[in-house]
């Protein structure tokens, strides 16, 4: 019977990113922010020693950036040279975020670590030659825009024990990722590889069963849009099988939450609200950090509240500091106040005069097309400066709230009249 091998699967580590457009004021938040993508690091470190892990897969986008801080690299060779003490080896793909065209000082790094190759396909046995349990095939990016379609190169030998294929793809255009290394399922299974270690899409996906075709997702959620489970793969296989578990390795937790406000009147009752939606995050976190956002929704008498100066500005400033001395801490990083006046929509579109013109303009704009148009033209010049920061903007948010805006201020008068 064929021994088992047990090996660690993880992707985008994106070390050393940056978290632009997150309000870390705090200084605890800001800490954990800087040191989340490194802490996770070493809790797959901690799996791969924990499990016994013959080697560790990175796929792809390993450094957040092509330059490769020295900070990223001393931290990543201090994680190596520790797997290198457990006899655990790591094998390296490099992805669009961290190609091997990109600068930067090179720190050396332990005989324990193998970069494959951007030039071409390269094949790696494990342990040995003479006496492989499992041989990896891998390409890295010479280049961040990486279009070609590089699974298209992977081909097995007949003779390998257990093959593993290694690439920072997009397999079957995922959405909401750039189609890096584009390529299908009908590519991937040609190649007649036992398992694909993919990397590149930050959430978990089981492709295929056979083979089994995975991507771990991210070992830590880089952004407010990146919630649920993050972590690596622990992949065993024994007598023919292929076993797969999804270990958590996240430690700071991103979560958005919807409140619904319809019966809210009060700014105490906003605040009671908001406390229990944070009381949840922080059940819901498993004993770690949480950073928070959170949409008021419904149509409500403190609507109107909600809109004066500073009255929201004080509620979160309020709810921040009762949670952030709480333990673990949660960080309401950002409330929107979707509220809408406690008026009948409907009715009003269907009447006469200003309130009803008013309602059945911001309807016209209301249309995706059109609304997302007007939003990119204005927020152009903001965008340019910002440099890509995500700065979290719903087109048909921005319209209902200006068109409600109008309504609390010089409409909601000639209703009640």
């Amino acid at each position: 019977m064929a021994p088992t091998l047990t090996f660690v699967h993880a992707a985008d580590l994106h070390l050393d990113a940056r978290f632009g457009g997150v309000d870390a004021s705090d200084a605890r938040v800001r800490d954990a922010l800087v040191e989340s993508t490194f802490d996770a690091f070493e809790e797959i470190c901690d799996v791969c020693v924990a499990r016994g892990a013959a080697f560790l897969i990175i796929a792809g986008d390993l450094y957040n950036t092509a330059e490769r801080s020295v900070r990223a690299q001393t931290r990543f060779r201090a994680a190596a040279v520790r797997l290198a003490e457990a006899r655990i080896h790591i094998f390296v793909a490099a992805g669009n975020h961290d190609p091997l065209s990109g600068g930067g000082p090179a720190i050396a790094m332990p005989s324990n670590v193998t970069i494959f190759s951007a030039d071409e396909v390269s094949r790696e046995c494990f342990p040995s030659d003479d006496a492989p349990l499992a041989v990896l095939y891998g390409r890295s990016y010479a280049r961040s825009a990486e279009t070609r379609n590089l699974a298209a190169g992977f081909s097995r030998d007949s003779a390998d024990p257990f093959a593993i294929g290694v690439l920072h793809a997009n397999v079957g255009g995922q959405p909401g990722f750039e189609p890096y290394a584009p390529c299908s399922l009908e590519d991937l299974r040609a190649a007649r590889m036992d398992y694909w270690a993919l990397g590149h899409i930050h959430k978990r996906m089981r492709l295929s069963e056979n083979p089994p075709v995975v991507y771990p997702g991210s070992p830590q959620g880089l952004n407010p849009g990146e919630t649920g489970g993050h972590g690596c793969a622990v992949v065993t296989v024994e007598g023919g099988g292929v076993e797969i578990e999804f270990v958590e390795t996240a430690r700071v937790v991103w979560e958005r939450v919807s409140v619904e406000c319809g019966d809210v009147a009060t700014a105490d009752e906003v605040i009671d609200r908001l406390d229990a939606a944070c009381a949840g995050v922080r059940e819901r976190a498993g004993g770690r950090p949480a950073i928070a956002r959170i949409d008021l929704e419904g149509r409500s008498a403190v609507h109107a509240l909600l809109t004066k100066p500073r009255v929201l500005d004080d509620i979160i400033e309020q709810v921040r500091d009762t949670h952030l001395e709480r333990g673990p801490w949660v960080w309401l990083d950002r409330v929107r106040d979707l509220t809408a006046p406690a008026i009948d929509l409907e009715a009003v579109r269907e009447g006469a005069g200003f309130a009803a013109e008013l309602i059945r303009v911001a309807d016209g704009y209301l249309e995706p097309a059109r609304a997302d148009a007007v939003l990119a033209e204005a927020l152009a010049p903001l965008h340019r400066r910002l440099d890509g920061i995500d700065l979290d903007f719903d087109s048909r948010s921005i319209v209902e709230r200006a068109r409600n805006l109008c309504l609390d201020r010089v409409v909601v008068r000639e209703v009640n009249e």
